[in-house]
């Protein structure tokens, strides 16, 4: 009963301007990945980032990098030394992860509090073991986010 009422305080907290807000951020959204995805199609990046993608894994791949999910330590060391002998992310694919990137600032700067506040209301209803796992988890995620940032930030393409 407790957590029906925290569902029903949450979806009233979604004023009438949130969702509106929400409704126009979507439709941007879906129209630039429309776009996006034409531009990707119509240049041959398919082709460009797969060849991109396999050499880098057969780059990474070695030495004590078994498992790309733990980017962090060799595999980050490898991805390192990929970079470093020449090979570059393909100017399209940097693209659309510079694209995701300012999407996530976006996102993140718009709805951060509200996400916060309802976090924090789920986060009420959870035992100290429930929280406590969340934490492990998002911090996992967060390291490992952290690793492959830096890789990239080190060897971000000279796309003009």
């Amino acid at each position: 009963k407790q957590w029906y009422q925290r569902r029903v305080a949450i979806t009233a907290g979604v004023s009438k301007d949130l969702k509106g807000k929400v409704a126009s951020d979507a439709a941007a959204a879906a129209k630039e990945a429309k776009k996006m995805a034409n531009e990707w199609c119509s240049s041959g990046c398919t082709g460009q980032s797969a060849d991109f993608v396999e050499a880098l894994f057969k780059g990474m791949h070695g030495g004590q990098c078994v498992d790309a999910s733990q980017f962090c330590g060799p595999c980050h060391d490898n991805a390192h030394a990929h970079f470093s002998a020449g090979n570059s992310i393909p100017c399209c694919m940097d693209n659309v992860i510079q694209k995701g990137i300012a999407a996530y600032e976006y996102v993140a700067e718009a709805y951060g509090d509200q996400v916060n506040e309802w976090v924090g209301l789920v986060s009420d209803e959870l035992s100290a073991a429930a929280n406590a796992k969340a934490v492990e988890y998002r911090d996992a995620v967060l390291e490992q986010a952290d690793c492959i940032a830096d890789a990239y930030n080190d060897h971000i393409p000279d796309c003009a």
